[in-house]
């Protein structure tokens, strides 16, 4: 088959028309090939983002029930977040210049 008979089947509307398709399709159309490469990279990072979050809510539930059911957490809190201090303690406070 030489090059000339190659051109002339595709010589053909229903050839033009499966490439005008196809053109509109991958490229000009609302939802192109462009378009849904973004939106599959969106939905990845998404979905990245739900794992982080839930992994976050099972420590934060976690934290939760050992403040509220020990005591040795409980007061660890106290201690250095709130500053507070038993009534025969004195707490010295050394903070570092970094």
């Amino acid at each position: 088959m030489t090059f000339k008979e190659v051109l002339r089947k595709l010589h053909n509307r229903y050839i033009y028309a499966t490439l005008v398709f196809l053109v509109v399709i991958l490229v000009i159309d609302q939802f192109n090939l462009f378009e849904q490469i973004r939106l599959h990279r969106s939905l990845k990072d998404q979905k990245q983002q739900i794992e982080y979050y839930e992994q976050e809510i099972k420590d934060s539930k976690a934290y939760l029930n050992a403040l509220q059911n020990d005591t040795a957490t409980m007061e660890k809190v106290a201690r250095e977040q709130y500053m507070m201090k038993r009534d025969n303690e004195v707490v010295y406070i050394i903070e570092t210049q970094e």
